[in-house]
């Protein structure tokens, strides 16, 4: 760490020794501080980072042991040196107990001090990087622990999805078997159940795949205007509307800074399922729309008048094949969902749902504020 880029804070109750080290540690280019008192050091050090506290050992209302005790709670990154006239072992001692990195005894030569302030900041440096890396690596843990806990529910959940087209594949096949051992025709019907068994376990396969990938694949942010997105997805799904009376309500979407084929699968996912589920009404509703959350983000707003849910459960839809309805009702695999969320993460932003049974459900895209502005100012300078 340079001088230009430490800071540091004296404390002393001395104005002689205090002003000394003041003029002496700023001509060294240290950017430097100085109060009288332990109350002001541990108040500044609460408001204002420090890299270095060089403290008197003895003052009135605090000794420098004890400020470089309440200082670690302050600052635990902070490096403390401490000044003494009359510095004995056990005090010493006590003091790097307490944190102290080093102690100089009074009187002291800028010769003697410089070296002394230089590797109590270098290990301050360390200090902090090491504490940067035990974060990291927290962060790492938990998000390796949420992986597994995701993969573990992934994986039973497959077992038990996947289980229920391949039986009855083989179940269909033994049957045609048996007819051909017999020398009689299979049943066109049978074979055309065992040919739907066999397109949905695909699909299923299909959509752990899509799912897996969106955790790895490189993303390349650039600015994408949503209308486009919109305008794209609802040509991607235009086929399912075929004979269905449907008003759509959209309104005039932001530029984000996002990858646009990502985007395009969540957003044709969540027209697609807004389309499905509602199905039973007349007359569909359905409406994307943009608005402003509490705390300046934006979000996407995709509502519906169809089905609906509880929204008691619908942290439950964006996991990997969990579904609120069964397959009698509304056919699926119950991915679309899990894939919006996840390409919504890759964004750094969050997804939200909330329904009624019978009346309807709303999914919201979060995009944070940040996103928003740097795109359209990296779209504005193009």
């Amino acid at each position: 760490m340079t001088p230009s880029g430490a800071r540091l804070l004296v404390v002393d109750d001395d104005p002689a020794q205090r002003d000394a080290l003041l003029d002496t540690l700023s001509d060294e280019g240290y950017e430097v501080e100085a109060c009288d008192s332990p109350a002001v050091a541990l108040q500044r050090a609460s408001s204002t980072t420090f890299h270095l506290v060089l403290t008197d050992l003895q003052m009135p209302e605090m000794d420098g042991i004890e400020l470089t005790r309440l200082l670690q709670n302050v600052a635990p990154d902070l490096v403390v040196v401490l000044m003494t006239g009359n510095a004995s072992v056990p005090s010493v001692v006590e003091a790097m107990r307490n944190g102290a990195i080093d102690c100089i005894q009074k009187p002291f030569r800028a010769s003697t001090l410089l070296p002394v302030i230089e590797r109590a900041l270098e290990v301050q440096r360390l200090r902090a990087s090491n504490r940067r890396l035990e974060a990291e690596v927290q962060r790492q843990f938990e998000q390796l622990v949420a992986v597994n806990g995701e993969l573990d529910a992934f994986a039973a959940r497959i077992s038990h999805d996947l289980r229920g087209p391949l039986v009855n594949m083989r179940g269909i096949l033994e049957m045609a078997r048996e007819d051909a051992i017999n020398q009689a025709l299979p049943d066109p019907k049978l074979l055309g159940l065992g040919v739907e068994s066999g397109d949905l376990a695909l699909r299923m396969v299909k959509d752990m795949l899509d799912f897996a990938r969106l955790g790895v694949q490189p993303m390349e942010l650039v600015p994408v205007e949503l209308d486009t997105v919109l305008r794209d997805a609802l040509t991607a799904v235009s086929s399912l509307t075929q004979g269905r009376n449907i008003v759509w309500d959209t309104g005039p979407l932001p530029c984000i800074l996002g990858q646009k084929g990502l985007l395009l699968q969540a957003f044709v996912n969540l027209l697609s399922n807004a389309i499905k589920y509602t199905a039973g009404k007349e007359v569909a509703h359905i409406a994307v729309q943009v608005g402003a959350s509490d705390f300046g983000a934006t979000e996407i707003r995709f509502t519906d008048n169809g089905a609906g849910f509880d929204s008691r459960l619908a942290d439950q839809l964006f996991k990997p094949f969990r579904r609120l309805h069964s397959n009698d009702e509304f056919i699926g695999e119950g991915m679309g969902l899990a894939n919006v969320r996840r390409i919504v993460e890759r964004h750094g932003g969050a997804v939200g749902a909330k329904g009624s049974p019978g009346e309807g459900a709303e999914f919201t895209l979060v995009f944070s504020q940040i996103n928003l502005t740097a795109a359209t100012a990296e779209q504005a300078l193009r």
